[in-house]
Parts: structure tokens; sequence; C-alpha cells
């Protein structure tokens, strides 16, 4: 254990003072040796109550009054504009994040959302959207959960104590947040983490606090917004939400039915809802071929100002694997067959295009 150079220093002094007593040795320079070692002890003692004032007022890094002036409502178009095919979700959780800035307050986080649903739907998208549109100039804090599937693996969350291999660099979520307390954190296949590290969130969820045990300082969640994707339970619920119109009713049933996957009944009552986000349509899913397109091409500096509807069939033809993996394939497809027009519009120097569909070749071909 490294000890306190000050602390040393006290140390010193204090043998050389009972040398003096002893031996009576050191007369004329104890006086300056008991003064200084005063200075030590109360300059160590001030560093020591400002450490525990910084600890105790870590909260106060968090501005409530700002946070309660924010207007999130306003990002709910924006928000689905890009993730196509789940309103009814995107304004839930706009309403629900609005409401919890409304009443920000210290012990509370602003919102806690459950996010079922087959792979592939946008579960962890929703929450990076809405990170950007809460948080611009914060990353998220993404967590793979299925990383934690150990009983020690908790040290990895919230930090190894002292002494530990890596302790240095605090926990995978605490460091993140005691860093910059303005956060959205996704815990991404939450499902298959252990259960103790599952128990770590409820004191975050429910008091918006714990401690990291590396540093032994209090981590501050009041300002953060927590997702929980996973994709067990679907069958289940599509039953609920087909035949519970009632959005309380169908919450509570929801946990009953999460509950039987093997969620614990407590951590389930701390999310503020629990959001199934299912398969997309074949109209959705061209909306998002829509978005991914325009988005691979505008990284080479080139707009997309009319997708024919040809190749958007032929995309979502091509993608086979949509019924099992949604629309995560998508994006690598997007870019198999479009590249070879980014290379021609390159070419031309061109900054604005229309993609058609050969029907003979059933290439895709750039009109300028």
């Amino acid at each position: 254990m490294k000890m306190h150079p000050l602390f040393t220093l006290m140390v010193v002094l204090g043998i050389v003072t009972g040398m003096y007593s002893v031996y009576n040795i050191f007369p004329v320079s104890m006086p300056l040796i008991f003064v200084a070692s005063l200075a030590g002890f109360f300059i160590r003692l001030n560093q020591f109550i400002q450490e525990k004032k910084k600890q105790t007022d870590a909260g106060a890094a968090i501005d409530f009054t700002k946070l309660r002036a924010r207007q999130f409502s306003f990002f709910g178009d924006w928000i689905k504009e890009n993730v196509r095919g789940h309103d009814p979700v995107t304004d839930h959780v706009v309403g629900h994040i609005q409401q919890g800035l409304a009443v920000a307050a210290p012990g509370q986080v602003l919102g806690a959302f459950l996010l079922p649903g087959p792979t592939g739907t946008g579960k962890t998208f929703l929450a990076e959207i809405v990170a950007k549109a809460l948080y611009k100039e914060s990353e998220p804090v993404l967590l793979s959960m299925s990383q934690y599937k150990a009983a020690q693996d908790v040290f990895t969350l919230i930090g190894p104590p002292p002494g530990y291999q890596g302790y240095e660099i605090g926990g995978a979520l605490t460091r993140p947040v005691l860093e910059n307390p303005y956060r959205v954190v996704i815990l991404d296949e939450f499902e298959k983490a252990h259960q103790d590290v599952q128990h770590c969130f409820y004191d975050i969820l429910d008091n918006a606090q714990c401690y990291e045990k590396s540093s032994g300082k209090k981590v501050y969640f009041g300002a953060c917004v927590f997702f929980a994707t996973c994709n067990c339970g679907v069958d289940a619920l599509r039953k609920i939400w087909q035949g519970t119109p009632d959005p309380a009713l169908r919450t509570g049933r929801a946990r009953e039915a999460m509950a039987r996957e093997g969620f614990e009944r407590p951590l389930l009552a701390r999310f503020t809802d629990i959001l199934l986000m299912d398969q997309l349509s074949p109209v959705e899913i061209a909306e998002v071929a829509c978005l991914q397109i325009a988005k691979h091409w505008r990284q080479y500096g080139i707009e997309v100002e009319y997708t024919s509807p040809e190749v958007l069939v032929e995309a979502i033809r091509r993608n086979i694997e949509f019924q099992d993996y949604g629309v995560r394939q998508l994006a690598g497809l997007i870019r198999e067959i479009t590249t070879p027009s980014i290379e021609e519009a390159r070419r031309t120097g061109s900054t604005r295009v229309r993609l058609e569909l050969d029907k003979n070749t059933g290439e895709v071909m750039v009109s300028l």
C-alpha cells in the first residue's frame, strides 16, 4: 500500500521527536521540527477533509435546475425519423424522459426502460439516438452484458477494490459517470448478465447512486437514462400487447412475463416501463433501407435525392436473413449493392444522385 508523502514526513518527524526525548539529541532544531510536524499534520488533515467533501458533494456536479428546464419532447419527431416502425415506443420513451426531466432531483434516475424484442429490431439503435438527442456532447455508456456472465464481473462493472488488478481505471459503469454524470447507459442483452451483476442495479435504479469500489467515491446517476435490451419473452409479450390495450395493466402483465423468463420481480419493478420492439413490416424495412442508403452515401459526400422502389425491393429480397436477424444484415447488404455506383459517382464528381435499378442486369444505376 502506498503511503502519502506528507504522512511519511510526519512519521519521520515523530521518530526524530522520539529520539530527542530518549537520547536528548537535536536540541537546537527541535522547535523547528515540532512546528513542521504540526504544519504537516494540519495540511494532511485539511486534504483529507477536502477529499471527503468532494465525495459527499459529488452530486453537485449535476445541475438539476438546468435539467428541469430542458425540453426533450421537441426531439420526438427527429427520433422517429431515424428509428422507423416503433413510433408508439418512441413516443412513450420521449414522454417519460420529459417527465423525468421536469421532476429531476437527487435520488432518482431520469428513466429506465426494458426493451425486449427479436434481434435486429432497433432496440440499441433507439437508445443511441436518444443519447444523441438528450446529451449531444456525451457518448452513451454501452455495456455488452454478455461479458458479465460471472459473479466476479461485478468488479468490472463498479470497479475492483484497491490493490486488485485494474483498480486504477475504476468500473466500466461507474468511472464514465464519475467523469461525466450526463449519460445514457445502454445495457445490451441484459438477460445474459449474471444475477449478481443484475443485483448491482437495485440501488442504482432505486436511489440513483452507488459506490465505486476502486475509489470509494459515491457515483450519482441522477442525470442518467437507462436502457436495457433483451431478446427473451417475445412470444409472451406479443400476446399481451395484442390482448391488453390498457397501458398500466399491460405493464403489469409484461413484468410477470419477464419474471417467468428469469428476471427478479424487484428488479423489474425498478424499470419505468417494459416496451416490446417487435419485428418490422416490409414497408418499414424499406424505410430503414432508405436511411441506410442515404447514410452510406453521405459518408462519401454524396446526397441521394431519390431511390427507386425497385432498389428497395431488391434490398429486401436479397436480405434473406430478415426473419431471423431483422435489419442487422441490411447495412452490409446496402454497401454491397451500391458501392460500385458510388465509385462511378465519385469518378464524375457528382454530389447529388438518383438511384435506379437496371432491370436487365439487376445492378444499381446512378442517374446524375
